[in-house]
């Protein structure tokens, strides 16, 4: 077992919820590098937050690595995770490719947004050895109108089709999976059935971790999911707002017992 595994695992062996937060430039990165937020992640989140896009579509892997080099001249304390960008895996060789360019830059896993045709992608990246983690539920990259934005899994032909790629990609050996905008039982069920550890955005509180964009938490996105929240409101500074969002998110686990 990798270490990066093996360190993820350990979270759900000590009852642990982790902690993941986007960041995008260095002066966050150090912040979150000091709170020792637990997964620090370079998404392509930054084509709306950053390029004032209304999707990641236009984001490149010119685009993540520039981020990933800036939030990496901080990296100490956390995992550092970084999005495959649409359009940079569509074939084994690609893939490899543009993942090791984000290994090279100190990313220590990948994220896809997995679809089935992907399989034998994410099978040739772990066979050459690099750390995934499969993106499950709404998926920005896909997302081609309103209607799409919304919570997936509820009928019980998308509950299945989860359920068969989550263990799909348990199977093929992913380190992590994000479930977004999974409907609150199902991500619960998979959490609870499931040795891959979980984590969530707009998911419920039963994953084994939750993810949050940074500025929606410091309240200065434009259009934040109804899901997110403002912790600077209720606090005077953004480490505070940020500190108080990473104990919201290590207490959950005691609220469930």
């Amino acid at each position: 077992m990798s270490k990066l595994r093996n360190k993820l695992k350990n979270y759900i062996r000590n009852n642990d919820q982790i902690v993941c937060i986007t960041c995008y430039d260095a002066a966050f990165a150090k912040i979150l590098n000091d709170l020792n937020v637990d997964i620090v992640l370079v998404g392509d989140s930054l084509g709306m937050v950053i390029k004032g896009e209304h999707n990641t579509h236009n984001v490149n892997m010119s685009d993540i690595l520039y981020h990933v080099d800036c939030v990496s001249k901080y990296k100490k304390n956390f995992i550092l995770m970084a999005d495959m960008p649409i359009n940079s895996f569509e074939n084994q060789e690609k893939a490899v490719i543009n993942a090791k360019k984000m290994l090279d830059k100190e990313v220590d896993i990948i994220k896809i947004e997995y679809q089935d045709a992907h399989k034998n992608i994410i099978e040739k990246l772990i066979f050459e050895n690099i750390p995934v983690c499969g993106h499950l539920g709404l998926q920005p990259q896909y997302v081609i109108e309103k209607k799409d934005m919304r919570t997936y899994g509820k009928d019980s032909i998308e509950k299945r089709k989860i359920l068969d790629q989550v263990r799909t990609l348990e199977e093929v050996g992913v380190d992590l999976i994000l479930l977004e905008c999974v409907d609150e039982s199902l991500s619960k069920f998979i959490t609870e059935t499931t040795s891959t550890p979980i984590i969530g955005i707009g998911s419920g509180e039963n994953c084994n971790g939750q993810v949050q964009v940074i500025y929606d938490l410091i309240g200065i996105s434009q259009k934040p999911p109804k899901f997110a929240k403002n912790y600077l409101a209720e606090k005077n500074n953004i480490q505070l707002a940020i500190k108080s969002f990473y104990n919201y998110v290590k207490a959950i686990d005691c609220k469930k017992k």
